[in-house]
């Protein structure tokens, strides 16, 4: 098992987990994601920008995540226990359905809090739609602690909750 920087070559890969993952999200009620976002536009920039991530176990891609220093705008209201400076971002994680239930996300997490953490950052601020509980569970498992509640774009019934782990 192990968490590299992605390729171009991983894009398809990528796709084809987001694909599956999507109609789960809508069937549960989270409409997050969708066929248009993120698209594969989105993951060249993130491949470009150096901050998507794969999850490798036994020589296959069986989840993403992104990682960078994009803290959006609305998180300044957000009363973290990190500065930005000291923290990554953490954004668009998926773990293909078939894998989901084997501790797969929580393995990908360790991977990227040990990397953030060799590279000197304090921890992570994160969020996710407040529709997506499964997420949400998948945080405060993994000792996130909720920090409030955002509004990332113009439509005001689109709300967000933050979440922050920090590291020891």
């Amino acid at each position: 098992m192990s968490i590299r920087k992605a390729v171009y070559e991983d894009l398809d890969t990528v796709m084809q987990i987001k694909e599956k993952v999507v109609p789960l999200m809508i069937a549960a009620g989270n409409s997050q994601w969708s066929d248009d976002y993120p698209n594969r536009e989105r993951f060249s920039r993130d491949i470009e920008a150096g901050s998507l991530y794969v999850y490798e176990e036994a020589g296959t891609t069986v989840g993403f995540v992104v990682v960078d220093d994009d803290h959006p705008y609305p998180y300044d209201d957000i009363p973290w226990s990190l500065t930005r400076e000291n923290s990554k971002a953490m954004h668009r994680m998926a773990v293909d359905p078939s894998k989901q239930g084997h501790g797969i996300a929580r393995r990908m997490m360790a991977a990227m809090e040990a990397h953030i953490r060799s590279e000197g950052y304090g921890g992570i601020h994160t969020d996710t739609s407040l529709e997506n509980e499964k997420m949400q569970k998948q945080f405060e498992r993994n000792g996130y602690q909720f920090k409030g509640k955002l509004n990332l774009d113009d439509n005001e019934d689109d709300w967000y909750v933050a979440y922050e782990k920090t590291f020891d």
